[in-house]
């Protein structure tokens, strides 16, 4: 791999958890325990992701209502607006008329036309075999910065959502309910950038302007542990990063799942998601 944004588009658009294991074998990280990084900080977190979600469509559900909260935060910060203040919107459905011009949050109220340009913000996307596909939650949302990933994406129990009305996450742990349902290993994807709207208001944090992107995965029990954990790739403790103006992760037209320029927010990918029978064919329908 010859750098980091290689990588990271490599692995973006791998598309089993066969060629992520490789590929993570040819950079030296995946037999290396030392590049991982325990899921919360929290050695005993099994006992957390794996009591969340019951059902894999519901756990789906969580990570795109995750992205419309994204959405309605990249909308109140690059206002200036404290998300925990008064001055923030009090209901989901005043953050969308207030942000977006929705009379009452009512999304049946817009046109057409209006309704697709305020879905451009977030896609949902799948891609693979049609046995086993992946899917992609993308959104254009407020992003992260590789530094606040941590204590964001990647933490538990945090009370980051607890006190911002105007969004529906509140337990810092929808991000995790899907996990159990990807594949043999639980892997998944993130790569955020943060909105730089957002960036020249709250100032830089010595990594506003990189990318920042990591593999979580489910790991055997180690000695003396009883059960398995899970953990994500950060070698030297910090997710891997690195500097481009986008990247291309939009789908263009179908069947193109990786076209488009991303220039800021995050993407998603649940490899070989087991979501259960489907009426239609995932991979036709729901690349749009």
């Amino acid at each position: 791999m010859k750098n980091l944004e290689d990588l990271c588009i490599t692995l973006a658009q791998s598309e089993s958890e066969n060629e992520v294991i490789d590929i993570l074998k040819k950079c030296g990280y995946w037999d290396d325990p030392t590049a991982w990084r325990y899921y919360g900080d929290n050695e005993n977190n099994f006992a957390v992701i794996g009591n969340q979600q019951s059902a894999p469509d519901s756990a789906l559900v969580e990570k795109i209502i995750n992205s419309v909260d994204a959405v309605l935060m990249r909308e109140c910060l690059r206002r200036g607006i404290n998300p925990e203040s008064s001055d923030a919107p009090c209901s989901v459905e005043d953050a969308l008329e207030e942000f977006f011009g929705i009379k009452h949050g009512i999304l049946t109220n817009l046109l057409p036309k209006e309704r697709g340009k305020l879905a451009e913000n977030i896609f949902l996307v799948v891609t693979g075999k049609k046995s086993n596909p992946n899917y992609l939650i993308i959104d254009k949302g407020e992003g992260q910065t590789p530094k606040k990933m941590p204590k964001t994406f990647l933490s538990l129990t945090k009370s980051n959502k607890l006190r911002i009305p105007f969004v529906q996450g509140k337990f810092n742990m929808g991000a995790t309910g899907a996990l159990q349902f990807c594949g043999k290993h639980n892997m998944q994807l993130i790569i955020s950038k943060r909105n730089p709207q957002i960036v020249e208001i709250e100032g830089n944090d010595g990594t506003s302007e990189y990318w920042g992107f990591t593999i979580i995965r489910r790991v055997a029990p180690e000695k003396g542990m009883k059960s398995s954990a899970f953990k994500y790739l950060a070698p030297n403790g910090n997710v891997l990063m690195f500097k481009a103006k986008s990247l291309p992760l939009l789908p263009g037209d179908y069947p193109i799942p990786y076209e488009k320029p991303l220039k800021w927010g995050t993407f998603i990918k649940l490899y070989e998601y087991q979501l259960g029978r489907l009426k239609t064919l995932a991979t036709f329908d729901l690349y749009y």
